[in-house]
């Protein structure tokens, strides 16, 4: 259905609502009328939020997260949803204040909530579906928090053995860790999931099936606790990247250096080909499965070659 219709609707069922409202208000002693008034309200309030969805989805600002199995033929226990929900809100929470700030550690403030905006928008039918939306409004420099944190969220679920570690890089390992803890409620409760996210670029769906759930939860807890130090890095630079990433060409050969939203416009004055010193932060995770050093690096600061 589409926006108009839906807001024809909404408005339609709203109207109808107040003139039964007044004819209650002239008739206080009409008990059924009252019935039909509280009816028509709650139809009105039904339809402006399917309106409000609708709206969300539109603006790329819709999460339908649904849950399948034998727990949830259509509900959800209410201590299995706050079990699943606390570790993937303060994940989401996480992975922004590291997309936008480069840091993994630390307290995610008041900030970052409200700039996401993370609300329960309502359970569809359909096994369970709970549906979340978000704020993608951009920052000054055009970049959408929100949307940068889903992309990663979708990007650390699908993540094959030698994509992983990069996208555990880029959320941060704090937040990796709630992202495996979710993981866990979710298989505790019976469940399999279904994630996706309607983003103005497309849908993104992460198929959660049980053994999909086991993956994913194999390689968060192979993750061995990473070594973390600073380093500076000459060369030219030889590439920039939309998905936030500075490629660098130095003596030793070609450098990818992942860089937070707080660095984007200092990142945009740099040019192809142009000398340039990086004060980064190098993180090495040790990779238990392929016996193998992976090294990632995060951008700090930028300062002219002396």
């Amino acid at each position: 259905m589409s926006i108009d219709f839906l807001k024809r609707h909404a408005q339609t069922l709203s109207e109808f609502a107040a003139a039964t409202d007044a004819r209650v208000s002239m008739n206080p002693g009409d008990h059924w009328l009252a019935i039909a008034a509280n009816n028509q309200r709650q139809a009105a309030s039904d339809a402006m939020q399917t309106l409000a969805v609708a709206y969300a989805q539109e603006a790329g600002e819709l999460m339908d997260l649904r849950f399948i199995g034998p727990r949830a033929n259509g509900s959800i226990s209410l201590d299995a949803f706050i079990k699943i929900a606390d570790p993937l809100s303060k994940a989401w929470k996480a992975a922004a204040y590291r997309i936008r700030h480069g840091l993994s550690e630390g307290r995610v403030g008041k900030e970052i909530a409200d700039i996401l905006n993370l609300k329960l928008a309502g359970i569809a039918g359909g096994s369970t579906r709970v549906l979340v939306t978000g704020n993608t409004t951009t920052d000054l420099s055009g970049e959408s928090l929100l949307q940068s944190t889903l992309q990663q969220t979708f990007r650390l679920l699908t993540a094959k053995n030698d994509e992983f570690y990069d996208a555990v890089d880029a959320v941060g390992g704090k937040a990796a860790h709630y992202f495996g803890d979710a993981m866990r409620e979710i298989s505790g409760a019976g469940m399999s999931a279904e994630f996706t996210w309607h983003s103005l670029a497309g849908k993104h769906t992460w198929q959660g099936s049980s053994d999909e759930i086991k993956r994913i939860r194999t390689l968060l807890a192979a993750v061995a606790e990473p070594v973390t130090y600073t380093e500076n890095i000459s060369g030219s630079v030889s590439g920039i990247t939309d998905t936030g990433k500075l490629e660098l060409r130095t003596f030793e050969g070609k450098v990818m250096v992942r860089f937070p939203l707080d660095l984007t416009e200092k990142v945009q004055h740099l040019s192809i080909a142009k000398l340039t010193n990086l004060h980064v932060s190098t993180t090495k995770y040790r990779d238990a499965i392929a016996k193998r050093d992976v090294f990632r690096r995060l951008l700090i600061d930028i300062s002219d070659p002396s």
